[in-house]
């Protein structure tokens, strides 16, 4: 009788490992097929664009030409070596030269206004999760220990 709680048990972790296994095989291709389609996926660091998306929303953005950005879009572009994350509120067109001015949705003044070109464009945001940004820094500020637990799991299930 032992014996047969132990292989139900095993069946068990085993189906799990499996589910967990493809997961993680699907999340790869997913991540690697996006950044060779030139999809980014991005975590907002401040409360700029509250209520719309607030700190530790996260955005995927998608490269496209700086010429089929529309006023309303929302846009990551950097500034210096940073990403910021605003909605287009102008959009100038100059010969061949396409310039946008962005805010911030929380931003109530003109001042604070950035100015966007072909340079520092990073592309649209296409999709965004509120709160996914809080899970993304767990998983990146533990990266060894959870590695170490999916290793352990697997010769757990392996090897019983």
């Amino acid at each position: 009788m032992g014996k047969g709680i132990f292989k139900q048990k095993n069946t068990v972790l085993s189906f799990i490992f499996t589910i967990l296994k493809n997961f993680c095989l699907a999340a790869l291709i997913t991540l690697v097929f996006g950044f060779a389609s030139g999809y980014k996926v991005l975590n907002i660091l401040t409360g700029s664009m509250s209520p719309t998306m607030p700190k530790d929303t996260v955005v995927v953005i998608k490269e496209i030409p700086l010429e089929d950005v529309e006023v309303g879009d929302v846009i990551t572009f950097k500034v210096g070596k940073n990403n910021v994350t605003h909605r287009v509120v102008e959009k100038q067109i100059l010969g061949r030269n396409v310039t946008l001015k962005t805010q911030g949705d929380a931003a109530e003044n003109m001042g604070t206004r950035e100015t966007v070109t072909a340079e520092n464009f990073v592309g649209v945001v296409i999709y965004h999760v509120k709160d996914l940004g809080v899970l993304l820094d767990i998983v990146k500020e533990n990266i060894i220990v959870i590695t170490v637990c999916i290793v352990l799991a697997m010769f757990i299930v392996v090897y019983s």
